[in-house]
């Protein structure tokens, strides 16, 4: 047998995955997910989320019995503490969940089914009894995914499944597969006054939806301390691998010491230039509120020279910096290309020498 045969194989091996197929009726699935044993996490953001008439249908479809598509569900190394049982993210159905269990805990009343029409504007409680027995008794499948999984096979799954018209962004899988304390740290810093002003971020923003300023954290914690220079040019793929190895991390002495360099870099770039910090300039005027190379190569020189402050002639060379035809190619088009990420971080670093 050759040598890529073998490769193949033992490839084929380690990536595939154990699933197990179980059927929850409705009235234990809310139990689970109230007592947290199945988690819909409260700040799992998409850029689709069911409204009313969508949830009802779901709604309306399991009263009358109609097939749904399979949910599924990643075992985690967490037990519940209450039932001493396994718990579990949910992969893919997210939405179905909530929609079930919101129904079940009265917080909407039906609306736009066509079929059952007689129901419309009742919630739950409102129900006749045979239709909420019939409902707690509806199964649902489920495909657990076993928790030998590691993150990156479960981040393939997800990927897989949401390819489709409502797919999440990558910063959404992440969250979904890499729960954890560095994940909350991550929620945390996306809330830092200054760095929420500096992405020009307000609450409703498109940068909060799709969690892209949680991967604007991510993404200078993954490249601060000279790790910029170990970059592979692949930014999805290099995130997703900080992010594995970040989830690791156990001593909250790190993750706290990621905490202080954050917010610190980020008050001393709100102190010298504002709102306008990681604006993109030319020929001495905005063009872009935020850029993301910017980000980089500002939060990051300030980090790494671990300057306290950006003085009147700091201020006046990074303006500089914008009348470099070099400088401003490295902040344009394929911005990831490794290349730029190093000339535009090194050049910040020396403006501010």
């Amino acid at each position: 047998m050759s040598d890529k045969v073998l490769s193949l194989q033992e490839v084929a091996k380690e990536r595939t995955v154990k699933t197990t197929s179980v059927d929850y009726d409705l009235e234990t699935l809310s139990k689970k997910i109230r007592r947290g044993s199945i988690i819909l996490d409260p700040d799992y953001q998409r850029n689709h989320k069911w409204d009313v008439e969508t949830s009802s249908r779901l709604i309306e479809s399991l009263i009358l019995n109609i097939p749904i598509p399979l949910i599924y569900i990643s075992q985690d190394v967490d037990v519940d503490v209450e039932s001493d049982e396994p718990m579990y993210s949910v992969i893919d159905g997210q939405q179905r969940l909530r929609a079930i269990y919101d129904f079940m805990q009265n917080k909407y009343a039906l609306k736009g089914l066509e079929t059952l029409k007689d129901i419309n504007g009742l919630k739950y409680k409102d129900l006749p009894p045979f239709l909420i027995r019939r409902l707690e008794d509806r199964t649902v499948r489920c495909l657990r995914i076993d928790s030998s999984s590691d993150s990156q096979v479960k981040l393939d799954i997800f990927e897989r499944l949401n390819s489709g018209s409502v797919k999440l962004t990558a910063q959404e899988l992440r969250n979904a597969t890499m729960r954890g304390r560095f994940n909350d740290l991550i929620k945390d810093l996306a809330k830092d006054r200054f760095f929420i002003q500096m992405i020009n971020d307000p609450k409703e923003s498109k940068r909060v939806k799709g969690m892209y300023n949680y991967e604007l954290v991510l993404r200078f914690l993954a490249l601060e301390g000279g790790k910029y220079q170990e970059y592979d040019g692949k930014m999805g793929n290099y995130l997703d691998i900080r992010m594995a190895e970040f989830s690791k991390i156990s001593d909250q002495n790190i993750l706290d010491e990621m905490k202080t360099k954050f917010k610190k870099t980020m008050k001393i770039c709100f102190s010298a230039f504002g709102v306008n910090a990681f604006s993109k300039r030319k020929d001495g005027k905005i063009v872009s509120p935020f850029n993301v190379a910017v980000y980089d190569a500002l939060s990051l020189a300030v980090s790494e020279n671990s300057l306290s402050n950006i003085d009147e002639s700091g201020r006046e060379k990074f303006e500089s910096l914008f009348s470099s035809e070099e400088f401003q190619n490295s902040i344009s088009g394929s911005i990831n290309d490794k290349s730029k990420i190093v000339y535009r971080i090194k050049a910040m670093m020396e403006a501010f020498k």
